[in-house]
């Protein structure tokens, strides 16, 4: 391949990207049925008829939109779980991976056209993203039962459950179209760690149980 061949490969490699970025803010803004190809060349800059280069249809943008919003979860929690540390440092690090993306741009329109759209994908690529998802699942599952396995939470905590508790809050902030008044992110993930760290502590069980028994009769 040739120099200026490379240097073309690269441009348009750029211009796909800026295209994705242009989509998934339309997307996030206008919704996925509401937006068209139009919308995402105008924020380009672009007539529609140059946009069919980069992106030859709305589904293919919200397929690639979707799976390369998963990726960067997927990826990112990956490095957490095998980082050194408590297991209380490596939830609140996962909650971070999962709502950070928020504060930023295009990222969190990304992660609003996953959380809001994904499931208007056609099948193969919704299937596709589905598996990412699971995969991504997994990965929180797997944080949970190592802290178990080490007795940093309590022993008959259900990984699969903690899994489904800690996605629930988290995308209660995701798919909200605003946060909550006065509320910044990293107060949220600071409290929905405390939240499910004291839930899932060890000492918190043992007075749990403690409490739970039947005081004894005079």
């Amino acid at each position: 391949m040739s120099i200026a061949s490379r240097t073309n490969e690269t441009k348009w490699d750029r211009r796909y990207k800026d295209a994705l970025d242009a989509a998934a803010e339309a997307f996030a803004e206008r919704g996925y049925l509401g937006s068209s190809t139009k919308d995402i060349a105008d924020k380009l800059g672009i007539q529609q008829g140059s946009l069919y280069y980069y992106l030859p249809s709305k589904e293919q943008a919200l397929a690639a939109i979707c799976e390369l919003g998963v990726q960067k979860f997927v990826a990112r929690l990956g490095e957490i779980l095998d980082s050194n540390g408590p297991s209380s440092e490596k939830l609140r690090a996962a909650i971070a991976n999962h709502l950070m993306p928020l504060t930023m741009k295009p990222e969190g329109d990304y992660v609003r056209v996953f959380v809001h759209h994904r499931h208007q994908l056609p099948s193969g690529p919704r299937q596709a993203v589905a598996a990412l998802a699971r995969r991504y699942h997994n990965l929180i599952e797997r944080l949970f039962a190592e802290a178990v396995r080490c007795g940093d939470f309590r022993s008959d905590l259900n990984p699969t459950l903690a899994a489904h508790a800690m996605l629930g809050l988290c995308n209660s902030v995701t798919g909200a179209r605003t946060q909550p008044a006065g509320a910044s992110i990293e107060a949220i993930i600071d409290e929905y760690a405390d939240i499910l760290t004291r839930g899932m502590n060890v000492d918190r069980a043992k007075t749990t149980n403690n409490k739970s028994q039947p005081a004894s009769r005079r």
